[in-house]
């Protein structure tokens, strides 16, 4: 069977759920602070600088993917880092208990709350970034 059309639909797909996040934090960066700052994990003092600097990395990195072929891999590394990082961050704060909004795709203060179902979600957009790679790990190109 002829798959040569997943690494691709993966890459736009990525591509597509990074915009969409990073477009309404872009829009309201104080409002993405408070998430920022609601996951107790960051020092005070680099709360903004974070709440500034990830959405348009995402966003950068996100038309990288799918606009400029030769930075795709760049691309991807910088993508699959940071879903490890906000998993991660997720599932430290599902341990600790903190009942916080994601942040992810709202920064609304009523938006719904994160979950277990976060951690599956980025599972999933992580096998997404792998499916995307145009080579195998130790492959030539």
């Amino acid at each position: 069977m002829n798959r040569a059309w997943m690494r691709p639909a993966a890459r736009w797909a990525l591509a597509a759920v990074f915009l969409a996040a990073a477009v309404p934090k872009i829009l309201t960066p104080h409002d993405f602070a408070v998430a920022v700052f609601r996951y107790q994990m960051l020092p005070h003092s680099l709360v903004n600088l974070a709440a500034l600097f990830l959405p348009w990395l995402e966003l950068l990195s996100a038309l990288a993917l799918v606009a400029v072929p030769s930075w795709r891999d760049a691309a991807l590394v910088v993508l699959g880092g940071l879903l490890l990082v906000f998993t991660a961050a997720i599932a430290f704060n599902l341990y600790r208990g903190i009942d916080i909004a994601c942040g992810c795709f709202t920064v609304k203060p009523g938006a719904r709350h994160m979950g277990w179902w976060n951690l599956g979600r980025n599972f999933l957009l992580i096998l997404a970034a792998l499916i995307a790679r145009d080579r195998r790990p130790g492959q030539a190109r």
